[in-house]
């Protein structure tokens, strides 16, 4: 796990080098900034759920199975094997979307599954060590990545995706680094393309944005928590 951690921390060190370094081809240029405010909307949401589908699935995991020895089924788990990783690429993409080009999302994603690939086949090896013919029948009828649409399932799995404060206290520092650093490469791409003269224009915006994105994210995971708990 500290390995995995360090190395994941060396490649995210090397992003920021990368992306400082070769800024000028990653961002979108002026002519994009109008339809790029709009990609940032859906780009802001898709990181608030991949990091809720991980806080989620963290929580559930921790619930019901503190002890490790209990195969998780329920929740985010009974739509994918693996819902914290699929979250890890919500939020990847997500910040492709808001704040790069297009093509970045190839290279996010050769990286993506250069690193997790081997991590998730590695994990349901040893589920399979653990749990044998239960976690072969749950491989059966779960998809291992990305999550099947089944509104019957989701009804009855909706009580299973409240949301807990308590369980934010993991996902709670990163998801704040993460605002954080979308923030500030916000501002510093207005600031490159504009200069300081319409730079508290575009700090207006970009605050408005994140504001109005956070508001629809807050009543939609308060009415799921709502109707989770009825």
């Amino acid at each position: 796990m500290k390995k995995r951690i360090g190395v994941q921390g060396s490649l995210i060190f090397l992003a920021v080098v990368l992306v400082i370094f070769f800024s000028k081809y990653l961002f979108p240029d002026a002519s994009q900034k109008i339809a790029q405010d709009y990609l940032a909307i859906i780009g802001i949401l898709m990181v608030l759920k991949g990091y809720f589908l991980r806080i989620v699935a963290r929580g559930i995991k921790a619930e019901y199975n503190p002890d490790g020895k209990t195969l998780v089924v329920n929740g985010p788990y009974a739509f994918t094997r693996n819902p914290m990783y699929f979250g890890t690429l919500l939020i990847g993409l997500g910040i492709i979307l808001a704040l790069f080009k297009w093509w970045v999302s190839f290279v996010f994603l050769t990286a993506y599954l250069a690193i997790y690939i081997p991590q998730i086949n590695r994990e349901e090896d040893a589920l399979n060590s653990r749990f044998g013919g239960v976690f072969r029948d749950y491989c059966k009828v779960t998809p291992k990545f990305f999550p099947r649409i089944n509104f019957a399932l989701m009804n009855k799995e909706r009580k299973y995706f409240r949301f807990k404060s308590s369980w934010v206290k993991k996902e709670g520092p990163s998801l704040i680094a993460t605002f954080i650093a979308m923030f500030a490469m916000f501002v510093w791409q207005d600031l490159r393309l504009f200069g300081n003269i319409r730079f508290r224009e575009e700090l207006i915006k970009i605050i408005f944005i994140l504001g109005f994105v956070l508001v629809i994210a807050l009543f939609h995971y308060e009415k799921e928590n709502t109707s989770g708990k009825s």
